[in-house]
C-alpha cells in the first residue's frame, strides 16, 4: 500500500511544471531598491551616449553598446569574449563581489542584454533597473549631467561557473531540435518581422515552429512609464502561448537584444531550461541553408529539408525542398 501511494505521489509530481524557487526581483530591481542601495553598487548606463549627457543617474557609468556586443564571422551583436569583458569590467572597477545595476530607457531591452552577458560570464550579482531612467527621473530622484569620474580599475577575472554556458544557444542547437516537442523557440520580435513583411535580413519570416509573442507584451505602462507586468499576469500570458515551464525555451529576436529581456523574465519566473540565441534572426536568415517560413507561409531553404512541424494554429507542415 505504501509503495502504491509513493508511486502515485511521484507520478503527480512529474505532472507539475518543472520550476525552481525564483522571483523577478532576482533579476530586476526597483527604483526604490536602488535609491536605498546606490552607494553599495556599480550603476551602468547603456543608453546611447548623447542621452547620458542629457541626464543620467548620479554616479552611473556610461558604457557603449559596442563594448558588450561583438561581431564574429559577419554576425553582429554576439556575446563578447571573456577577455574583452574582463577588460570592460576592470575599467569599471568591478570585482566578483560587486553588485551591478544596469539601466537603459524604460522600453529598451539593452540593459537586460548587458545583465544577461554578465550572468552568462558567471557574474550573478547583476540586475536590470525596472522602468529604466524614465522611472528614476519621473520620481525626481538624484540625476547629473556631468560624467562620473573614472573608476579605480580592478583586475577582474570572470569566475568559472558550471552552469553559465547553458545560458546561450547557437544555430546548430536550434536546428537539431526543430522537431522536438519539448523545445520551443520563442520569437520575441514584432508581428511584421515574424510574418516576413518587415524584412531586416537577407530573408524575412520566422524559424519553423517558432511561437510568436512580442517581448513588449511583458511590460505595462504605469504613470507614463513602461515597467514589468506582475508575475501573475506574465505567467498567464506565457501559458496562453504554450510557453510553460515544463518546456525548454530558446528565445530570439533580430540580434539577441530583445530576447535577453524575455530570457531574464523566464529565469525570474523559475523556468529551469532557458537559453538566449544571441545570433538570432540576423544569423539565421542570412544563412540560406537554414529553413524559414517566409511571408507566403512556405518553408524555404537552399538545401534539402524534410521536416514535420506544427505551426501556432496546430496545422502540420511537412515539406521537402531540393537544393
Amino acid at each position: 500500500m505504501k509503495s502504491t501511494i509513493q508511486t502515485i505521489l511521484f507520478t503527480l509530481l512529474l505532472a507539475f511544471p518543472v520550476t525552481s524557487y525564483a522571483a523577478l526581483s532576482d533579476y530586476f530591481v526597483s527604483t526604490d531598491w536602488l535609491a536605498k542601495n546606490q552607494n553599495k553598487v556599480v550603476v551602468v548606463d547603456v543608453r546611447q551616449p548623447p542621452l547620458y549627457y542629457l541626464g543620467h543617474i548620479d554616479g552611473a557609468y556610461s558604457v557603449p553598446r559596442s563594448s558588450f556586443l561583438q561581431t564574429r564571422n559577419q554576425v553582429k551583436s554576439l556575446v563578447p569574449s571573456a577577455g574583452a569583458f574582463n577588460r570592460l569590467l576592470s575599467s569599471l572597477g568591478v570585482t566578483p563581489d560587486t553588485t551591478v545595476i544596469t539601466y537603459a530607457e524604460d522600453d529598451s531591452p539593452y540593459a537586460a542584454r548587458f545583465v544577461w552577458t554578465l550572468r552568462y560570464h558567471g557574474h550573478q550579482k547583476s540586475f536590470v533597473l525596472d522602468g529604466g531612467y524614465e522611472k528614476w527621473a519621473a520620481e525626481a530622484r538624484t540625476t547629473s549631467y556631468l560624467p562620473t569620474p573614472s573608476a579605480r580599475p580592478s583586475n577582474y577575472h570572470l569566475r568559472a561557473n558550471g552552469d553559465y554556458l547553458q545560458a546561450r544557444a547557437d544555430a546548430d542547437y536550434i536546428f537539431t531540435r526543430l522537431e522536438n516537442p519539448g523545445v520551443l523557440v520563442w520569437d520575441t520580435r514584432s508581428g511584421g518581422e515574424y510574418k516576413g513583411t518587415d524584412v531586416r535580413a537577407d530573408r524575412g519570416g520566422h524559424i519553423p515552429g517558432a511561437v510568436h509573442l512580442n517581448w513588449t507584451e511583458l511590460q505595462t505602462e504605469v504613470n507614463g512609464v513602461k515597467v514589468l507586468k506582475s508575475r501573475e499576469k506574465i505567467e498567464a500570458l506565457l501559458a496562453s502561448y504554450g510557453l510553460t515551464a515544463d518546456k525548454e525555451i530558446v528565445a530570439h529576436c533580430q540580434t539577441g537584444i530583445r530576447s535577453s529581456y524575455a530570457t531574464m523574465v523566464l529565469l525570474g519566473l523559475g523556468y529551469q531550461r532557458v537559453k538566449n540565441y544571441d545570433g538570432s534572426w540576423i544569423e539565421w536568415a542570412n544563412n540560406p541553408t537554414l529553413p524559414i517560413i517566409n511571408a507566403q507561409g512556405e518553408l524555404q531553404s537552399s538545401v534539402q529539408v524534410s521536416m514535420t512541424l506544427t505551426d501556432q494554429n496546430g496545422t502540420k507542415i511537412k515539406t521537402e525542398i531540393l537544393q
